[in-house]
């Protein structure tokens, strides 16, 4: 059976980045979100008919639905990595491995 000799190291920079990049990524959608809501409404303006107020609620449903579960999916993404940053979770996990090894 094989050892693992290997060190794993958490990369608090790396989380950091990656936090910080989901979290402007999750601005960026909502932005997306609230231009595609407007440009939307708008359309719905220049087909003011009852033709052109379905085609406009069908298209919302259908072509704002990918974003919002994007929204939902960046935003947990990003929720988690800061709850994993720092203090908490996988660092408590190694500083607690240290502490054992240290003792044999």
């Amino acid at each position: 059976m094989a050892r693992l000799e290997e060190d794993l190291v958490i990369d608090e920079e790396k989380f950091n980045e990656a936090a910080s990049k989901m979290e402007n990524l999750k601005t960026r959608i909502n932005d997306l979100k609230i231009k595609l809501d407007g440009m939307y409404n708008d359309l719905a303006g220049a087909m003011d008919t009852p033709a052109g107020k379905e085609a406009e609620l069908e298209a919302k449903k259908v072509l704002m639905k990918p974003v919002e579960n994007m929204a939902l999916v960046v935003g947990h993404i990003s929720d988690t990595l800061n709850l994993v940053i720092g203090k908490g979770y996988y660092k408590d996990v190694f500083t607690g491995f240290e502490e054992l090894s240290n003792l044999f």
